[in-house]
C-alpha cells in the first residue's frame, strides 16, 4: 500500500470518529445539556428560585407565546433570546410545563383569543431600501393554569422576563394567593394618591388590599402589613397592629420622623403614630435627617430656570451600605433614601428580639438633630472630611415580641378582648426611616426603591424565592468616595507624578548611555 493511500484512509478514519463522536454528543445533549455562562451575575442562568419552582410542578402550566413571525429585523435577536430562555424553561420544568409558539395574524380564532387574553398589538416602525413603514405585530406571552391566567402584553427585552414569568407561574400556581395589606397614615397617603405605583407593582405578585385598623382588627387572611407614613393613628389602629404582630404577621413599616414643610425648604419633628410600639419591639426611628456626600441630585425651580445640585439629604445607598447576609438587599447595587432618619436598636430592646441593620450610610454621613433648613444651596460645614461610621439607615427585628399591651393599659383603654395575646409567634417587622422612598413622586424618579418594597414584602410573605431573580438586574457602579486625604494625594499624582516619572525615566536613560560610554565609544569596546 502506497504512502499516499495510507495516509488518505488514515485521514478518513480520523474524520469517521470526529463525526462519530459529535453525533453522540448531540445525541446526550438533548438529555442533558449544559453551558458556560461567564457574565457577573449569571444573567444568562436561570436561577436556583426558577429551577426549585419548576421542579416542584405536579401539574401542568401552559406558556403561550404570541409573536408574529415577520417581525422586523431588529427583533430577531429579541425573538431568539426568548426562545433560548424558554428552552431553559422547558428543560427544568419538563413535562409540566407546556410552552407553544403561534403567531396570532396566521388565524383569526387566535387572534380573538390573544386580544382576549389582553395581549394587544403593537405598531413598530421598519425601515428598509431607504422606505419608512409602520407594521402591527404580537409580543406578548400568556401563562395558564387551569381557569387563572397571567399575561405579559409587551415583550420589549429580556433582561427582566425571568422573574415576570416564574412570577406568573407562582400567581396562577398558587391556589390561595397571598394577601398583603396596603395602608396609608394620612388622608394624602392612599391606594389612589401616593401609593398608585406601590400598589401596582405588588399586585404583579399579591392580592393587595387596604385595612381599616380603626376598627381595631385585620383580616385574618392578611399575610403582611405594610404600613406608610403611619401618623394619624388611633388607640384602635395601634392595637389592631400590636395583635396582628402578636398572630404571627409580617409588618414592614416605612416611616417619616421629620414632617417635611410646603415648598421643601424647612422641616420639623413629627409624631409618628407608632413611634413607642416601635420602641417596645426594639426599634428606634431618629428624631433627624441624614445627609451624606454620597447623594443623588435633585432639580430645583428658582424663578424661571430650574438647576439640578447633588443633594445631600437624598443619601445614594451603594453595594457597601447593603447587609450582604439578608436576601432582601444583598443583590441590590444601590437605593436612594430621601429625606430620612436613622434606624437602629432601641436601647431597652427585648432580649428575645434580634436586630440586624438592612441599610447603612455612606462612611460620610452625618445626622442634622435641629434647624433642618433643606436649602440645597447652603454650605454644609458639618459634613465630616474623613471617614465615620456608617449610619443605620433601616433594620430587621426578629423573633416572638411582647405585646405593646398588658392587663393594666388594656383596661385603661376599657377593653375587653377574650381573644388577647400577650406573646406572640415568631415574626419579622422591618422599619425604613424615610416614606419618602415610596412614595409616588419619588419612587417614579428612583424606580430602584421598588425592588427593596418588592424584596420585602416577598421575604416576609413568600422568603426568599423571587428576591434573587429581580435584583440580579438593578445594576449600578458608583465611583468610590474619596476622603479629603485620599484627594489631596489624587491631586498631588496627577499634578507632580507624570512630570516625576518622566525625570525618572531620562536619569535611568542618561545612565545607560554614560555606563555605555564609558566602555567604549559608539559602543564598541576598546582594546
Amino acid at each position: 500500500m502506497s504512502r499516499r493511500t495510507t495516509a488518505g484512509t488514515n485521514s478518513f478514519l480520523l474524520i469517521s470518529v470526529l463525526l462519530a463522536a459529535l453525533v453522540l454528543l448531540n445525541l446526550i445533549a438533548q438529555k442533558k445539556f449544559f453551558r458556560i455562562d461567564l457574565t457577573e451575575d449569571k444573567q444568562y442562568t436561570l436561577t436556583d428560585a426558577t429551577r426549585g419552582r419548576l421542579a416542584a410542578l405536579d401539574d401542568v402550566v401552559n406558556i403561550d407565546v404570541y409573536f408574529s413571525n415577520d417581525l422586523p429585523t431588529y427583533l430577531v435577536t429579541l425573538t431568539q433570546q426568548v426562545e433560548d430562555l424558554l428552552e431553559e424553561y422547558g428543560a427544568y420544568g419538563r413535562e409540566n410545563l407546556a410552552i407553544e409558539w403561534q403567531d396570532p395574524a396566521s388565524d383569526p380564532e387566535v387572534e380573538r383569543r390573544c386580544r382576549a387574553l389582553g395581549i394587544p398589538q403593537v405598531q413598530l416602525n421598519i425601515i428598509e431600501k431607504d422606505k419608512a413603514q409602520v407594521a402591527n405585530a404580537y409580543l406578548g406571552i400568556a401563562i395558564q393554569y387551569e381557569d387563572r391566567s397571567e399575561v405579559i402584553p409587551i415583550v420589549q427585552n429580556v433582561d427582566n422576563l425571568e422573574y415576570e414569568l416564574t412570577a406568573a407561574i407562582i400567581k396562577v400556581y398558587q391556589r390561595e394567593p397571598k394577601t398583603v395589606a396596603l395602608v396609608g397614615g394620612s388622608p394624602d397617603v392612599t391606594h389612589e394618591t401616593g401609593l398608585s405605583v406601590a400598589k401596582r407593582e405588588l399586585e404583579r405578585q399579591y392580592e393587595v388590599v387596604t385595612a381599616d385598623l380603626e376598627s381595631g382588627a385585620i383580616d385574618p387572611d392578611v399575610h403582611t402589613l405594610v404600613l406608610v407614613q403611619p401618623d394619624g393613628l388611633g388607640p384602635n389602629a395601634r392595637y389592631a397592629i400590636d395583635q396582628f404582630v402578636m398572630r404571627g404577621g409580617a409588618v414592614l413599616a416605612y416611616v417619616d420622623a421629620i414632617k417635611l414643610a410646603e415648598g421643601l425648604v424647612a422641616a420639623s419633628p413629627r409624631e409618628s403614630g407608632i413611634g413607642d410600639l416601635l420602641q417596645h419591639y426594639g426599634v428606634d426611628v431618629g428624631a433627624n435627617l441624614v445627609l451624606d456626600r454620597t447623594n443623588e441630585s435633585a432639580a430645583f425651580n428658582q424663578g424661571f430656570i430650574t438647576f439640578s445640585v447633588p443633594y445631600p439629604f437624598w443619601p445614594k445607598i451603594t453595594r457597601a451600605g447593603m447587609n450582604q447576609n439578608n436576601p432582601m438587599v444583598n443583590q441590590l447595587e444601590g437605593l436612594v433614601m430621601p429625606w430620612v432618619s436613622s434606624v437602629a436598636a432601641a436601647p431597652d430592646a427585648p432580649g428575645s428580639i434580634t436586630i440586624d441593620t438592612l441599610v447603612s450610610s455612606s462612611p460620610f454621613a452625618w445626622r442634622m438633630t435641629d434647624r433642618f433648613d433643606l436649602n440645597p444651596q447652603q454650605r454644609f460645614p458639618d459634613a465630616p472630611r474623613d471617614p465615620q461610621s456608617a449610619i443605620p439607615l433601616a433594620v430587621v427585628a426578629s423573633g416572638a415580641f411582647p405585646s405593646f399591651y398588658d392587663e393594666a393599659s388594656l383596661a385603661a383603654e376599657g377593653r375587653d378582648d377574650a381573644n388577647f395575646i400577650a406573646t406572640g409567634a415568631e415574626t419579622r417587622v422591618v422599619v425604613v426611616g424615610t416614606a419618602n422612598a415610596v412614595l409616588d413622586e419619588m419612587i417614579q424618579q428612583f424606580p430602584v426603591n421598588t425592588l427593596l418594597l418588592q424584596n420585602a414584602v416577598d421575604w416576609l410573605t413568600l422568603g426568599n424565592d423571587l428576591i434573587s431573580i429581580r435584583s440580579r438586574g438593578a445594576t449600578d457602579r458608583p465611583l468610590k468616595e474619596v476622603s479629603e486625604k485620599g484627594k489631596t494625594w489624587i491631586r498631588f499624582l496627577v499634578t507632580f507624578g507624570v512630570p516625576l516619572l518622566v525625570v525618572l525615566l531620562g536619569l535611568i536613560r542618561w545612565g545607560q548611555i554614560r555606563k555605555r560610554r564609558a566602555a567604549g565609544i559608539g559602543g564598541v569596546k576598546l582594546s
